[in-house]
């Protein structure tokens, strides 16, 4: 069994790269993939415990991305030294860090006593976003789970959320490719309605250079996976899944088995590899 997209202390995930690869190898996985948010800064530390305890781990990414509400793109097997997709990361990372005082200015004005230098205590310095503001209300008594502040306040059109500025998906598939890597739609069933219409959207995205979709995942229902299964096989789109998993930060979702409904075969990965090595 694999999982291509899972998350670390270098995004919001609770644990870090190391302790990610020890749980995979302790439930009996193949391999993984780091996809953190809009940085690469992780997967370094994964792969050398992988070649430590014999689990393979493919670098990768998680872009966002501007599309009505946000898209979220994979990189798969990209390049993390390449000089494009780091320029593109560091906008990303400058969009991010403008954004969080606004959020915090948003959270003192509704009478919450939080503060920027709290957050970035807790994040131990590194990318910072909503879910560390969320942890630190929680860590503070105003809620009882990071979700819950999601709900009520964090959330897109929730009174604290604050627009990020992003990449335009050709954007982020752009610097995906020119890295060497798949470019594969994250949760598709989380901005798109799955019938005839969603295909345009798939379609202008392969013209972009998509590569595949992520098919199976935690929040897919089985007719959404069937339905996905249907749409890449129709549109010669490749086939990726993964949990999504970010630790304590999404409970809920287990390494390998999202809520218990994955299991995502090593064929997919090397139906994957085998795209990169194509000449």
């Amino acid at each position: 069994m694999v999982d291509l997209h899972v998350h670390t202390t270098f995004s919001d995930g609770t644990l870090t790269p190391q302790e990610v690869v020890k749980l995979a190898k302790e439930k009996g996985l193949f391999a993984i993939a780091i996809t953190d948010h809009d940085t690469t800064d992780g997967v370094i530390h994964a792969i050398d415990e992988g070649n430590r305890l014999g689990i393979k781990v493919v670098s990768g990414v998680e872009i966002s991305a501007d599309f009505e509400i946000e898209m979220h793109i994979l990189g798969l097997f990209v390049d993390i030294n390449n000089e494009f997709l780091q320029q593109k990361l560091k906008m990303l990372e400058r969009f991010r860090k403008e954004r969080n005082p606004k959020i915090i200015e948003k959270l003192r004005k509704m009478g919450y006593d939080i503060s920027m230098d709290e957050v970035e205590k807790l994040s131990s310095g590194e990318m910072i976003g909503r879910p560390h503001i969320a942890q630190v209300l929680v860590k503070k008594g105003y809620f009882s789970t990071t979700k819950e502040v999601f709900e009520k306040l964090l959330g897109f059109g929730k009174p604290a959320y604050v627009k990020k500025d992003k990449l335009k998906p050709q954007e982020a598939i752009e610097a995906i490719k020119k890295a060497g890597g798949l470019a594969i739609l994250a949760h598709p069933h989380k901005y798109l309605y799955l019938d005839e219409g969603s295909e345009n959207v798939f379609l202008e995205l392969k013209e972009y250079g998509l590569d595949g979709l992520e098919v199976f995942h935690s929040d897919h229902s089985q007719k959404e996976t069937n339905m996905l299964l249907e749409i890449a096989k129709k549109l010669d789109l490749a086939i990726s899944g993964g949990s999504d998993f970010h630790g304590e930060n999404k409970p809920e979702i287990c390494i390998g088995v999202g809520k218990g409904n994955l299991k995502i075969d090593d064929e997919i990965f090397y139906m994957l590899e085998s795209r990169v090595l194509k000449p």
